[in-house]
């Protein structure tokens, strides 16, 4: 069949000149600028006299059309050797190098503070940062952040603290080599346009380390909902823009609220497809969870970083410290484990509770306890208390410590297990258990020995000079310390000095010899308020 293919002298000369300005795009792709491409392509135009019928818009699919030809990708055949090469990490486990890396982590948890510390630490060229190693390049590794998410003072908290400014708020040559806020990145985002001013100023630099926070900020200007699956498509197209300037790309996420993994994928903020964007993550979150409204005590953070596919890095632990920079802390292994205990105990409930609630009251005094006391104090059949400590013990919440031999069967003691305690107490002050209403392990040891008689004054309201008594299922409140929690009812109140209260929801878990005032009160009416917090998201 013959060809259908006009020669070239054949082809109207219009058509010549609009085919040699699609060939010139692909040159100029391999080897100028990005910045420069329209403004040559708008004089090669011109010299082939056609700048009239390409204007800015054709040129534009032009250069588009050429970058979508040279970047397929290559197609390899048995024999043929792969031309890539495989990614390494800058900070183990955490950050690849070369490569588009998020972090994803709660409100306030320091994700902005990392990403300062990171700098930090590669301006000082130390081997480690949180324990990992950093592969600090032979050469200084320039900076840029494009902080669209916080405004410049919250930024300047944030790099004084890490002295990646001078006093006079110059920005050191030897830390951040470009920057801007919200207040300034305005045109920089993941439109095209915006795209295309930051790979711009990217090429400014050799290989650099690029911090994008946050994602949101970048997109807002999209318009897309976050939660739609076309939320991926900017920030791939970002992403794949950005990467062949070779810059390091740390990208700032933000997580839901509460995360109940340590896995980022699972744990990241939006749409599900968010996480097929980038090569590598890592979820920033705290180690201990707080209850809403409360001060956070516990400030260990834990990090878990993890590729696309099934590899995963570990995870460390650190804290940011008052005065500045993170500092490594180890056991993250078993916060984790103390935590899963949590999640377990949390779903407990009807004579497994029960159960549990007596182990711990007893482990918290270092006793074990046997089947039979269980049964006794609980009211149940042996068969089914036992069952309930080996489920227990399945979910990682009871552990048999010894066996008493009787002549027949070995009588077998529990206790609760090491983790299952670690979370009741609390990781605050020692003696608490918040499973059973924060009651105080050493207001235990006192309150089973108490012997001695007090004068008692009764609330208003409650006086009966003639019994001298409270009624029972009065809803009263527990000295823990210092202070009072809720979560128990009177039970037996004939005595004010040798008052007996049961937990609420769980009747069978009881303390007694508390007196009124001094161990037992009425439940206030006021709030325990949280204390004011740092406004910055570090």
């Amino acid at each position: 069949m013959p060809s259908t293919e006009k020669p070239l002298s054949s082809t109207p000369p219009l058509q010549q000149a609009l085919t040699a300005l699609a060939l010139h795009a692909e040159t100029l792709i391999q080897s100028e600028k990005e910045r420069d491409w329209m403004p040559l392509m708008r004089n090669k135009a011109f010299d082939l006299s056609v700048h009239d019928d390409a204007k800015d818009t054709e040129l534009k699919a032009y250069l588009d059309a050429a970058e979508r030809r040279l970047h397929k990708g290559t197609v390899y055949r048995a024999g043929q050797q792969l031309q890539a090469t495989e990614s390494v990490f800058l900070l183990d486990g955490m950050v690849k190098l070369g490569e588009s890396n998020v972090v994803i982590g709660q409100p306030k948890v320091g994700k902005s503070s990392f990403s300062t510390g990171l700098i930090a630490a590669l301006r000082d060229r130390v081997p480690q940062f949180l324990g990992r190693d950093l592969s600090v390049p032979n050469e200084r590794m320039p900076v840029l952040i494009f902080g669209t998410d916080q405004s410049e003072g919250d930024w300047l908290h944030l790099l004084h603290r890490e002295s990646l400014v001078a006093e006079d708020q110059t920005l050191k040559a030897d830390s951040v080599d470009f920057f801007c806020s919200m207040e300034t990145g305005e045109q920089y985002n993941f439109t095209k346009d915006g795209i295309r001013r930051m790979r711009e100023e990217i090429e400014k630099h050799q290989f650099p380390l690029v911090i994008i926070d946050s994602l949101s900020s970048m997109m807002e200007p999209t318009g897309i909902e976050e939660n739609t699956s076309r939320y991926a498509q900017p920030i791939r197209n970002a992403i794949s823009q950005l990467r062949k300037t070779g810059a390091t790309l740390l990208v700032i996420h933000h997580s839901v609220k509460r995360p109940t993994t340590w896995d980022w994928i699972t744990e990241c903020r939006g749409s599900s497809s968010i996480s097929s964007v980038f090569s590598w993550g890592v979820l920033m979150r705290w180690v201990a969870q707080e209850e809403d409204g409360l001060a956070r005590i516990d400030k260990r953070v834990g990090f878990a970083g993890k590729g696309r596919g099934a590899n995963e890095s570990g995870g460390v632990m650190g804290q940011y410290m008052p005065e500045g920079g993170w500092t490594y802390l180890d056991g993250l292994e078993e916060a984790q484990k103390v935590e899963r205990a949590g999640q377990r105990i949390m779903e407990l409930g009807g004579v497994r509770a029960s159960v549990f609630d007596y182990l711990t009251l007893r482990t918290g005094l270092d006793a074990d306890v046997s089947v039979e006391e269980l049964a006794t104090e609980l009211n149940k059949q042996k068969g089914h208390v036992s069952r309930e400590l080996r489920a227990l013990k399945a979910k990682g919440l009871s552990m048999s410590v010894r066996a008493e031999e009787t002549g027949s069967r070995p009588r077998i003691y529990w206790m609760a297990s090491a983790a299952a305690m670690e979370w009741c107490l609390g990781g605050s002050e020692p003696g608490y258990n918040r499973f059973i209403g924060s009651l105080p392990i050493e207001s235990i040891k006192s309150n089973i020995s108490n012997t001695q008689g007090n004068t008692t004054v009764l609330p208003s309201g409650l006086k009966d000079p003639s019994s001298n008594s409270i009624d029972p299922k009065l809803k009263v409140q527990i000295r823990r310390g210092d202070e009072w929690a809720n979560g128990f009812i009177v039970r037996d109140g004939s005595n004010l000095d040798k008052i007996s209260v049961e937990k609420i929801g769980s009747p069978m878990v009881t303390i007694s010899n508390l007196r009124w005032e001094l161990d037992v009160r009425l439940c206030q009416p006021e709030l325990v308020e949280a204390q004011p917090t740092d406004s910055f998201d570090f």
